[in-house]
């Protein structure tokens, strides 16, 4: 099968993750991939990974000077299913696609990725594209705020990501990472004021915090008010993420909702112990038997600051246990060559 990824965002977010993983994966069982999205890092990677790759401006929707470039090039390399994800792809490279008679996926990361007006309606019935999402709580929750979507070919595969070998050691002192990009929905503070409780109560930690965003200074100049400077390491964006959890042994996803959360996936194959509140996709691929480490979607950093000292309380034997009862559950639930299977089984569905 030949696939073409085609991302047209700006920041660096979890739908990259995926386009690049999934691209590579497939390469891997024998098909052909693609990937085009905007100059930058995004690009880069996938043609350090081999993924043949594009820098493109899209221009304006309906540009037709893009929909010229992207009708050329999938008709050049035969392509047989576009992949898209937001609407600046769907208005040039899904218009080609349309227009070629080529399927188009749509992939949808969050329930609020789509709003109900007009022009998502008409650009639904102009592309008539079949939906895909990372959760069934997305799923259901574009369904209800999207009524058109309920007439739709509509799936919900998780992304998936590559586990890491075990076995795993610990780190002294213990040491929590957070993944998630520096905005104001990840939750941060929350995640800061815990580490501050944690700290005042003698408790001895490093705190890794990759990635940038928004909140980035504001977030840095909360966390020297806090006493943290000598706890607190923050990375910047990185491109090797695994390398950042290689060095941790607790992972926290603060966010107040999450749809899935790639970089908990990430954190889990690399035998991670994970912290997150319990709503949303997470609750999907939570290991079954550490529902305690979930904290209450509305608590503040007192909930993390509780279950965080339960986890800096364990004998590194437990911990341990716990870092290899996480990998095994990652493998059975999301690895990522199964995902790929999962997400070609689809595809054959309608290309």
């Amino acid at each position: 099968m030949n696939i073409l990824f085609v991302n047209s965002t700006y920041k660096w977010g979890g739908v990259k993750t995926w386009s690049i993983d999934m691209a590579e994966s497939l390469r891997r069982h024998g098909h052909k991939t693609w990937i085009i999205g905007r100059p930058g890092p995004f690009v880069a990677k996938a043609e350090r990974l081999g993924i043949p790759a594009i820098a493109h401006s899209f221009g304006f929707d309906f540009n037709p000077l893009s929909i010229a470039f992207f009708w050329k090039f999938l008709r050049r390399n035969k392509i047989d299913v576009l992949i898209c994800n937001i609407s600046k792809e769907l208005r040039t490279a899904a218009v080609a696609a349309r227009l070629l008679e080529i399927p188009v996926v749509h992939r949808l990361g969050a329930p609020q990725d789509v709003v109900d007006r007009f022009e998502t309606r008409a650009t639904q019935r102009l592309i008539r594209p079949h939906l895909l999402t990372c959760s069934d709580f997305v799923l259901r929750n574009l369904k209800k705020n999207v009524p058109i979507f309920n007439d739709c070919d509509f799936a919900a595969i998780f992304p998936g990501t590559r586990p890491s070998l075990s076995p795993f050691s610990n780190h002294a002192p213990r040491t929590i990472i957070a993944t998630s990009q520096l905005n104001s929905d990840k939750g941060h503070p929350h995640l800061l004021e815990a580490l501050a409780a944690l700290k005042g109560r003698g408790y001895a930690f490093r705190c890794i915090i990759v990635g940038t965003g928004s909140d980035e200074q504001a977030l840095k100049e909360l966390s020297r008010s806090l006493g943290l400077e000598s706890e607190v390491e923050w990375t910047g964006f990185v491109t090797n993420v695994q390398a950042e959890l290689a060095r941790a042994d607790i992972f926290v996803l603060p966010t107040r909702c999450e749809p899935l959360g790639i970089a908990l996936e990430e954190a889990m194959a690399n035998g991670l112990v994970p912290v997150a509140r319990n709503i949303g996709g997470p609750t999907e691929i939570w290991p079954p038997d550490m529902r305690e480490l979930l904290i209450e979607p509305q608590s503040n950093g007192a909930g993390f600051e509780k279950v965080l000292a339960r986890l800096l309380d364990l004998t590194d034997a437990e911990l341990l246990a716990k870092k290899r009862a996480v990998h095994a559950h990652a493998i059975a639930t999301f690895s990522l060559d199964t995902q790929a299977q999962k997400f070609v089984s689809w595809l054959e569905r309608f290309v």
